[in-house]
């Protein structure tokens, strides 16, 4: 069983939803026994604005871990990552000659010392805490590190760059130099205006929320008008134990926009990052839509295949597939059915949530 750590721009209020779906995936995950969640590395408001001001999403949402940590009865810690962005080289020997301690840094180092086995991080936020971990102690991520899995991208056209890289391309850049299996899930082959569509390189699929809120229990459902409501009542506990506002999970369930104008038309709900996620569970999704075992999967739908790669400091990415390599890149065998088994998968995963 694999020790995984999950790094996140998770805030409250929200910057996006995806987010939370993620966070609920990591622990249903925890929950069924298929890995241990051993950390959440929270980034601290890295957006900036052109005038170098911070955008403000909300502060990292330790509520909806805390949410999750008693829905499940686990006790996952969170640490919060640096706000100096690291977008070229400077920045980096900056971070690194103040040694300042930042606390998912020194959450991620911990785990990796005190794990018995090696360890998978999931990146779904910023590129630059695991950065500054891997500068700090090396030798400690050659040793216990198993694969770093980088969703961010785009892996035809790179112009504009995607949304996570273009914050700090350095230090995405740098973490292909990490000496362990990289993973790289790129979000799209390119940039384009929504719908997106999903591709054969690319971890993106969508989902009907309504396809799945039926399945969830009481206690999930409340988990998730909390974040979409914005709810900013103090007493998260106590919200997971009110009755349910069904008037506020029908508006987001179904995309009405009568609580938020933001929830208007947005019944579906764009996923990244789910297959690193059951393959550190080692477990694969068939084309029947079934989530097994790798080695009893025979037609998985999705898996990561060796590449070589080459990343500008600016943070494009030239690659080509290869025999052999300790980088690999998503693939999906069918982008069509991929979405929709993905879909299946997603819902017998946040449905296996317990009630409270």
């Amino acid at each position: 069983m694999k020790d995984v750590i999950l790094t996140t721009d998770l805030y409250h209020q929200h910057a996006d939803p995806n987010d939370h779906w993620n966070l609920a995936t990591m622990f249903a995950l925890a929950n069924k026994g298929w890995i241990r969640f051993a950390g959440i590395m929270c980034d601290d408001d890295r957006a900036m604005s052109g005038d170098g001001n911070f955008l403000h999403f909300g502060d990292p949402s330790v509520q909806s871990i805390a949410q999750l940590n008693y829905m499940t009865g686990m006790a996952v810690p969170v640490g919060f990552g640096s706000r100096m962005p690291i977008k070229k080289k400077e920045d980096l020997d900056e971070v690194l000659k103040s040694k300042k301690k930042i606390s998912s840094v020194t959450l991620l180092l911990d785990t990796l010392q005190r794990s018995e086995n090696k360890v998978d991080i999931h990146m779904c936020g910023s590129c630059k805490d695991v950065l500054i971990a891997y500068h700090y102690a090396p030798d400690l991520f050659e040793k216990k590190c198993d694969c770093i899995y980088l969703n961010a991208g785009t892996y035809a056209k790179q112009e504009p760059i995607e949304y996570n890289v273009s914050l700090e391309p350095y230090a995405f850049s740098q973490i292909f130099k990490i000496p362990c299996n990289i993973c790289w899930g790129p979000c799209f082959d390119e940039l384009r205006p929504y719908p997106y569509i999903p591709e054969k390189h690319a971890t993106y699929y969508e989902i009907e929320q309504a396809d799945i809120v039926p399945y969830m229990s009481e206690a999930t459902k409340k988990f998730f008008s909390y974040m979409y409501g914005r709810v900013f009542d103090i007493n998260w506990l106590s919200y997971l134990r009110e009755p349910l506002n069904e008037d506020l999970l029908d508006d987001w369930c179904h995309g009405k926009g009568k609580y938020n104008p933001a929830f208007a038309n947005q019944g579906k709900r764009q996923m990244w990052s789910t297959p690193g996620y059951l393959l550190s569970a080692g477990k694969y999704v068939t084309e029947m839509g079934e989530i097994v075992d790798m080695q009893e999967a025979k037609k998985p739908i999705f898996d990561y295949k060796p590449i070589h790669v080459q990343v500008t400091e600016d943070g494009k990415v030239q690659w080509e597939r290869v025999a052999q390599s300790n980088i690999y890149i998503f693939e999906n065998t069918n982008s069509e059915l991929y979405q929709h088994l993905m879909g299946k998968a997603i819902k017998e995963l946040i449905a296996s949530l317990p009630n409270i």
